[in-house]
């Protein structure tokens, strides 16, 4: 059997504006984008291998915003890579205990980005925990 190909879909309030925060001020990808109206509603955008769709919420889905939240884990060879876009876009990050010190990077809505970093990383993360 030949492997599965998932993705986490986070629900948000104006799939437009998240597809510009995402591609923007985020530096994702946009992998795919189905409009309807001319507008964005529901578009995979994708960032150095981890892809992640977006959906407009409608009715039936409203609640559903600001609930998602996506896991990835970051390897040795990648942690340089990664410091270095998130500086590039000045992206805002919090750093929780989740298991381990975690960075968490949250979206217009609050769906969250929860990043693990190699162990020989946490001790920095643990470090910035402690001070805020």
């Amino acid at each position: 059997m030949s492997n599965l190909c998932g993705r986490s879909v986070f629900f948000v309030k104006d799939a437009e504006r998240s597809l510009q925060h995402y591609t923007e001020t985020l530096g994702f990808s946009l992998d795919w984008n189905h409009q309807e109206a001319d507008r964005a509603f529901v578009f995979q955008v994708s960032l150095q291998g981890f892809q992640l769709i977006l959906n407009q919420t409608e009715p039936w889905t409203e609640q559903r915003a600001g609930h998602g939240r996506a896991f990835i884990g970051v390897d040795d060879d990648q942690v340089d890579e990664l410091r270095q876009h998130i500086t590039q876009y000045c992206i805002k990050t919090d750093t929780i205990h989740w298991g381990a010190p975690t960075l968490v990077i949250r979206d217009l809505d609050e769906n969250e980005l929860f990043i693990w970093l190699p162990e020989r990383e946490r001790a920095g993360l643990e470090a910035n925990a402690a001070e805020t």
